[in-house]
């Protein structure tokens, strides 16, 4: 069996999704976490407000401090984009050949 490159491409892309999922979740979560402390049960000036608050506040700042730098971020989204649109390339290129050996030729790129 050779190297598949269409499957890691599917392979790729369903970590990405399942990424993705967890990150969704992630964000449910922290949102529901978040209504806790002043919502769903824990008294002001507990120690279960307090941690929740803090939790929160950590974050928060780690989110500002993580967008403040925003040439940082446009790199690394930059970087992001050129390598989807690399596989993007290679999913298609791949699908070409696919279909030329689906059509009766020997494959690769030749019409003969």
């Amino acid at each position: 069996m050779g190297y598949n490159v269409v499957t890691k491409v599917q392979e790729a892309g369903m970590i990405l999704g399942a990424l993705g999922i967890i990150g969704f979740i992630g964000i449910v979560w922290l949102m529901i976490y978040g209504n806790m402390s002043t919502n769903l049960g824990f008294a002001s000036g507990s120690t279960g407000y307090t941690n929740t608050e803090n939790v929160i506040g950590n974050l928060t700042a780690g989110f500002g401090t993580f967008f403040g730098f925003s040439g940082t971020l446009f790199t690394i989204a930059a970087i992001v984009l050129l390598i989807f649109m690399l596989l993007g390339l290679l999913a298609l290129v791949m699908s070409i050949v696919k279909m030329q050996k689906g059509s009766g030729g020997k494959g690769g790129f030749s019409k003969y």
